[in-house]
């Protein structure tokens, strides 16, 4: 007759000294409560099989415990299945029956139990200490132009905090970013920022191993607001316009009338002037230094600057009162922090609704496409007048030109500062 087969990696332990190995006995179940009660009592360190690896453990120290020996791919594993009398045999048994039946599937139980410990002493992340380690690490000065830091902490701290802040990370899934966003009340554009900062976000969970699938992925704008709406056109203020405006620019109030001429003469951005500093500018030689971390291009660049900038930069000078910021915050809680770039927009809008400034509507980025429209009016080529806006060059020349002075910039903006002069005597006389 034939000797029945049992599974492979099933073994048995002898109860020798030796924790020698065996194959699997025929027998199961050879124990029983009354014997393991008499080997409690007697005190003395035993090791008995109850048969298919499970086995009955006494230590010299008195603890009783069970554990189910086996073998997976010829490697001898084990796994302590609990404490006895925690555990009575026939809740071993069970136990012991239910595990055989996972190592048959190519489970290993030895290992599951290993991954559940590392996986709960592992420190439990809300989203809102997520995003806390994220700033920490991720939104660091340098890492991003100013604006872009600025705008992903606020997005942090005025929506995606306060909307989910108190789930898990493990937790959130697609439709929690979609009830986040509706939340939000956000134009399309503002909360599609949201979006891309909450992928970010969650993009450095996945590199912690906190999460394996990002709930962003796969969250359409277009599907929760419907289209984009179409971009605003820039404005090219003309030069009547600019006449006016110029003559009626104080009306905005002695710090914003100069940033604004400013920021027509030199073409920088809002965010540049609004986070610039006095230890970049070099007004004996007429040079102010845009660092990386103040540009979106996160490469910083030098502005030329003319007679009558440098005059309306000393003029700031005074009005900042010993500040490092070209323009410092007015208001008293942030006293030691520049002011924001939506200061110089929030006064002109003011300007505007209460009727002291009559030209075409216009905001403060509008003072580089009113500037490029001009320069090439005034002849100056396309690829200057780019160099002059500090727009990314791209192709072969973006990669091999490095310069730090470019006369072909220097001579754009002085001609296009020239024509502003032209436009209005008082700014001359300022």
């Amino acid at each position: 007759m034939n000797k029945p087969s049992y599974p492979a990696h099933l073994g048995s332990y002898s109860g020798s000294s030796s924790l020698e190995w065996l194959p699997m006995t025929r027998q199961l179940h050879t124990l029983s409560d009354v014997q393991i009660r008499h080997w409690i009592k007697a005190s003395q360190p035993v090791a008995k099989s109850d048969g298919g690896g499970l086995t009955f453990t006494l230590s010299a120290a008195g603890t009783a415990s069970w554990t189910l020996r086996y073998r997976i791919g010829g490697k001898r594993k084990e796994v302590t299945l609990g404490n006895y009398p925690d555990i009575g045999l026939s809740d071993a048994r069970r136990i012991a029956s239910t595990h055989r039946a996972a190592i048959d599937t190519g489970k290993d139980p030895a290992a599951e139990k290993t991954a559940t410990k590392l996986a709960s002493s592992l420190p439990v992340w809300t989203v809102k200490a997520m995003a806390e380690d994220y700033e920490a690490k991720r939104l660091t000065p340098g890492a991003f132009a100013e604006v872009t830091l600025y705008t992903r902490k606020q997005h942090l701290k005025t929506v995606i905090i306060p909307q989910i802040g108190k789930l898990l990370v493990t937790d959130v899934t697609g439709k929690d970013i979609v009830q986040m966003l509706r939340g939000s009340r956000r134009p399309w554009t503002v909360a599609n920022q949201v979006l891309t900062t909450a992928t970010k976000l969650f993009a450095h969970a996945a590199g912690l191993h906190i999460i394996n699938i990002n709930p962003c992925i796969g969250v359409s704008m277009e599907s929760i607001f419907g289209p984009r709406p179409p971009v605003k056109s820039r404005t090219m203020l003309s030069a009547t316009d600019l006449r006016t405006l110029l003559s009626t620019v104080d009306t905005l109030g002695p710090a914003n009338a100069l940033a604004l001429r400013i920021l027509l003469a030199t073409c920088v951005r809002t965010n540049e002037l609004s986070n610039a500093r006095w230890e970049n500018v070099d007004l004996s030689k007429g040079s102010w230094f845009v660092p990386d971390e103040g540009t979106k291009t996160r490469r910083g660049f030098y502005v030329h600057l003319t007679p009558v900038v440098i005059d309306w930069f000393g003029k700031l000078k005074l009005l900042a009162a010993g500040s490092p910021f070209v323009l410092p915050s007015r208001i008293t809680r942030n006293q030691g922090k520049p002011v924001t770039e939506r200061t110089l927009w929030a006064a002109i809008d003011r300007a505007f609704t209460a009727g002291r400034l009559t030209v075409t509507k216009f905001t403060p980025h509008d003072t580089r496409s009113t500037a490029k429209g001009h320069m090439r009016n005034l002849g100056i080529s396309e690829f200057d007048s780019e160099r002059a806006l500090n727009h990314a060059i791209g192709g072969v020349s973006g990669i091999y030109d490095v310069r730090t002075e470019l006369p072909e910039k220097r001579a754009a903006l002085e001609a296009w500062c020239d024509f502003l002069v032209k436009l209005s005597n008082p700014i001359v006389s300022e």
